[in-house]
């Protein structure tokens, strides 16, 4: 048992390491590209708040993760090695590719298969399952209608009316320091999720992990943001669309609004999804040929592959397993 929680720990680090050097795009990818912060500046700025957020607020989406989508008695102790492992095998992939998936549609999908293989279709909360599912999609939606209503009415409203190119200057330099507040913001909630993704399924399959497992994640969290979180960044700051202060501020509030939502109601969603959705809105502000679509295509299928991917991985480990 205690071989099996260590082994359990390390896998589940090493997810910490690659969901966060995924995922800290989302709160300082906008930050990078509108030119508001360096790029180490930023990685240092979204691992401090990424790990308060992951200490502190990540109970409810873990409660849904752990324990919402299978109960219990169906998560055995193998049963979160096996989740963890597939999980972490399909999110070093795609980091490797630097493709800006969600780890936690990896990890709620390798649950999913773990329970379909291991106990049946009548063992998973299709209820739990079903809000999952659907706060998948409306995510990016309300994201992408966000960052395009707010930044229609400061660019119609304000933007359009200065005329004085220092005055724009001057404001831009004011939003960029909004904009560097609001990644903070966003920080705390994308690290309360990313913390629930990489751990909660030990945490309820052994029952025995405390409060020490969360901050081994979110150290693990810190080093995957320091040597791993510029690739990604890069992807989501610069490739989407065009940004400056006003428009990175625009894309980052609405979408740490929106997971912060999301986090209350212990929904495990994709910080991803909701901030390219974000930065497709501000850039739709602006006129459909500032977007670059052909990025988004990419970043999509990536993500709609990683749902059957992780279940056929996490069901085909239990299987393998099984032949032991």
């Amino acid at each position: 048992m205690e071989w099996l929680l260590l082994i359990g720990i390390i896998i589940s680090s090493f997810m910490a390491f690659n969901i966060a050097g995924n995922d800290v795009s989302n709160s300082v990818g906008t930050s990078v590209g509108s030119g508001s912060l360096k790029m180490r500046s930023a990685l240092i700025l979204g691992a401090v708040f990424m790990f308060i957020g992951a200490v502190y607020l990540g109970t409810n989406v873990s409660r849904t993760i752990g324990n919402g989508i299978i109960g219990s008695d169906v998560l055995t102790t193998t049963g979160a090695l096996i989740i963890i492992l597939a999980a972490s095998i399909w999110i070093t992939f795609t980091l490797i590719s630097k493709i800006p998936i969600s780890g936690s549609d990896a990890v709620v999908s390798s649950v999913f298969g773990f329970g379909l293989a291991a106990a049946g279709p009548s063992y998973i909360h299709f209820d739990v399952m079903g809000l999952i599912v659907l706060s998948w999609i409306l995510s990016p939606l309300i994201g992408m209608c966000a960052g395009f209503l707010l930044y229609y009415i400061l660019r119609r409203g304000y933007l359009s009316r200065i005329k004085s190119a220092g005055k724009k200057d001057r404001l831009e330099k004011v939003f960029s320091y909004l904009q560097i507040a609001s990644g903070a913001f966003t920080g705390l909630n994308v690290g309360a999720i990313d913390i629930a993704v990489a751990t909660a399924v030990l945490f309820y399959g052994f029952g025995t992990v405390g409060f020490e497992i969360e901050i081994i994640g979110a150290v693990a969290m810190v080093v995957g943001i320091i040597l791993a979180g510029g690739r990604v960044t890069k992807t989501i700051g610069k490739r989407i669309t065009e940004l400056v202060p006003t428009r990175g501020f625009s894309a980052q509030i609405s979408m740490g609004t929106a997971v912060y939502v999301f986090v209350m109601l212990g929904m495990p969603i994709s910080p991803t999804q909701t901030l390219v959705g974000s930065v497709i809105g501000v850039g739709l502000a602006r006129g459909t040929d500032t977007v670059k679509f052909d990025v988004i295509k990419h970043i999509a299928t990536t993500w709609i592959v990683t749902i059957p991917a992780c279940i056929l991985l996490s069901s085909g480990m239990y299987f393998l397993f099984s032949l032991f």
